[in-house]
Formats: C-alpha cells, sequence, structure tokens
C-alpha cells in the first residue's frame, strides 16, 4: 500500500523575493560599469585623436558613447558626418586618386588601442560589483 507523504518546505518565497533583488542590483552594478568603462575609453580616445580638420577638433567631437539599456555600452567614432576618422584610426588612401596616403595600421591608432589597455582592469572590476550588489541586496557574498 502507498502512503503519501507531505512535505513543507519554508523559506520559498523569500528566496526568490531575495534572487529577485539581487537580479535587480546586479545588472545595475554591470550596467554602471560598462558604461564607466565605455567613458573612459571614449574620453581617452578623444585625446589621442587629432584635433583636424578644423579647429573645432571635429575628429575628437565624432567619438561618442551609446548607452542601449541592457548590459552594454558602445563606443564609436566617425561617421556619416565626420568620413575620415576611420582614415585617421586605420590610415589608407583616400582622396582624388587616392593621392592622400596614410600609413595602414590593422589594429588601428586609437580606439582599439585604448580598448586594449581597459579591457584587462574590467573583469576585476565586474567581480567587484557583484559582490557588491550581492551586500547591498542581503547576501553575504564571501560565504
Amino acid at each position: 500500500m502507498a502512503r503519501d507523504i507531505d512535505v513543507e518546505v519554508s523559506g520559498v518565497e523569500l528566496t526568490r523575493a531575495a534572487l529577485a533583488l539581487l537580479e535587480f542590483e546586479a545588472t545595475r552594478q554591470l550596467d554602471d560599469i560598462g558604461n564607466d568603462a565605455a567613458e573612459s575609453v571614449a574620453s581617452r580616445v578623444r585625446l589621442l585623436l587629432p584635433m583636424g580638420p578644423q579647429e573645432g577638433g571635429h575628429a575628437r567631437s565624432s567619438v561618442e558613447v551609446d548607452h542601449p539599456p541592457g548590459l552594454r555600452a558602445t563606443v564609436r567614432e566617425g561617421g556619416p558626418r565626420f568620413p575620415y576618422v576611420g582614415w585617421l584610426d586605420f590610415g589608407g588612401n583616400v582622396g582624388r586618386h587616392h593621392a592622400n596616403h596614410r600609413a595602414w595600421i590593422k589594429g588601428g591608432r586609437y580606439l582599439f588601442p585604448v580598448l586594449r589597455t581597459v579591457r584587462p582592469g574590467l573583469e576585476p572590476l565586474m567581480h567587484e560589483g557583484l559582490r557588491e550588489a550581492a551586500r547591498r541586496s542581503g547576501w553575504n557574498p564571501r560565504g
């Protein structure tokens, strides 16, 4: 004869609420860290880019950070209003009959080299951000 056994687990709803708060805090922390990193890359690229072509420094002002919702941020340079920035960064031949030459550098001169210097510091920042999110949501990240 089979017997039914009732098992009651307490604290499930509390755990769900704590996990939801942790998700919110972690997403916010990581988003802030990503945005700060993108702003850091953009400001360093602006310092490295030449002023040209006029005194207004249009090449520098073409560097922008996009903060779409979610865990990402994008740094971009150039665009339709600044078509020459790609040439400044990577090089190549432009102009009438490709008369203006700038040495081609596969990895670029500005954006990607700066990104390579910032990237190694991101992982420890993200780890600390996750620990901070756990602390804010009532979890002990040390055990």
